[in-house]
């Protein structure tokens, strides 16, 4: 996708008022910068922003300091007046940062990005899934819900790994995209980048507009702590700064709602908040001074519970997910990869008559399903039990396996 850095003003698609407060805002932070600092903070050319001071000059809000050193770049501080107006401003809005990309542009990005313009294969899906043990018939419907981009519904006991494999998912798709630091409804200013979601693709392109970063897909994870005003946008009135909701952080990626059912409110409230949204693919928001608007709902939304579905749906809403997996107990020959894995991982040794014990006598005698947390988490306790008692070196026994077994399961 191309980007290119705009020359002009109009170029933008910013007001000049708007650009006049950030001006503003940097210089009150800094107390004076050179042209190039500014230029730097705001990602923008110099040819839109030196006329921007030369006109804020004009306004006597902004003025020239020099140290009288010729070495020295023209610094631009705030006048008395252009102090106030800072500060009148900082009252209303605090952000600080990058010049942001108009809304028009956001939902053009979002659309041209779209993962329903890259279709998945059955060998991409394998290898995302390459450090994880998979039944076929499991890929068999992963991947057709993927690609269909309809919301997915996973379910299954816990420890059956519905999590550890929806963190796979941005995995399946390796193109970068591009998020902006910033959106302007109006002139209202709403930060979108956020370092926890988005993962900067290492590279530098001179060309690009410096308003984008080059990131890898996002995951956007949460679960029980999950609340209603988190899928709007939020004004923190401490820092006066505006918040994207989580499902805007999560266009063009993977959106993962865990443990379903366990949030502070009921399933029915957040299904009904996303209805229109997933049959339109458009999300419709407001800010805080009444101003409406919407964006483009476009990624993968998952989600994920160990409680029965009709429990915490009803039948309409099941319908509308479209894809539903269950993950269940694995067969023998599923679940001794398993274990294999993890005798690798925590770097120890067992006998193939280990394995027949854990499984004939372990599970089947505490009548415990054979999923993915018993190995992993068994294993690592038995590590942890041979590390303490000098016994790194030497084979697992049943004995130690036992032990980690009564420490891990609740009786």
């Amino acid at each position: 996708m191309y980007l290119p850095k705009p020359k002009k003003l109009a170029e933008t698609g910013l007001t000049k008022e708007l650009l006049f407060r950030l001006i503003l805002r940097h210089l009150q932070e800094e107390a004076s910068l050179s042209l190039p600092a500014l230029v730097d903070r705001l990602c923008l050319r110099g040819s839109i922003v030196e006329p921007l001071l030369q006109e804020l000059k004009t306004l006597q809000l902004v003025e020239v300091r020099t140290s009288g050193r010729m070495d020295e770049a023209i610094r631009f501080a705030l006048t008395q007046k252009g102090q106030y107006e800072a500060q009148v401003l900082n009252e209303r809005d605090g952000y600080i940062g990058p010049a942001p990309i108009p809304l028009v542009d956001y939902n053009r990005l979002v659309q041209a990005q779209s993962l329903g313009e890259h279709s998945i294969r059955r060998e991409q899906l394998e290898l995302a899934l390459a450090d994880m043990v998979i039944s076929p018939e499991l890929v068999n419907v992963l991947g057709p819900a993927l690609n269909s981009r309809r919301p997915l519904l996973i379910y299954g006991h816990a420890g059956t790994g519905k999590s550890f494999l929806c963190h796979r998912f941005n995995k399946v798709f390796d193109e970068h995209i591009y998020v902006p630091h910033a959106i302007a409804v109006q002139n209202t200013i709403i930060p979108l980048f956020d370092p926890i979601y988005h993962w900067r693709v290492v590279g530098n392109d001179d060309d690009l507009d410096a308003r984008y970063i080059p990131c890898h897909r996002p995951l956007v994870m949460v679960g029980g702590e999950l609340k209603l005003d988190m899928l709007e946008v939020h004004f923190d009135r401490q820092s006066r700064q505006y918040s994207a909701p989580l499902q805007m952080k999560a266009n063009n990626g993977v959106l993962l709602i865990d443990d379903l059912g366990r949030q502070g409110f009921s399933a029915d409230e957040l299904f009904n908040r996303w209805i229109v949204p997933m049959e339109e693919r458009r999300d419709f928001l407001s800010l805080p001074n009444g101003l409406h608007f919407d964006i483009p709902f476009e990624q993968i939304l998952v989600f994920s519970t160990n409680l029965d579905p009709e429990s915490i749906a009803d039948e309409a809403f099941l319908r509308r997910l479209g894809y539903k997996l269950q993950l269940q107990a694995m067969p023998e020959e599923l679940y001794r990869k398993v274990w294999h894995m993890n005798l690798e991982k925590y770097q120890l040794s067992a006998t193939e008559a280990l394995f027949r014990f854990m499984v004939d006598k372990l599970h089947k005698g505490s009548n415990k399903p054979m999923i993915a947390c018993y190995p992993r988490d068994i294993l690592g306790i038995a590590r942890d039990i041979m590390h303490f008692n000098g016994q790194a070196d030497e084979l697992l026994t049943e004995d130690i396996l036992t032990k980690a077994w009564h420490m891990y399961c609740v009786h």
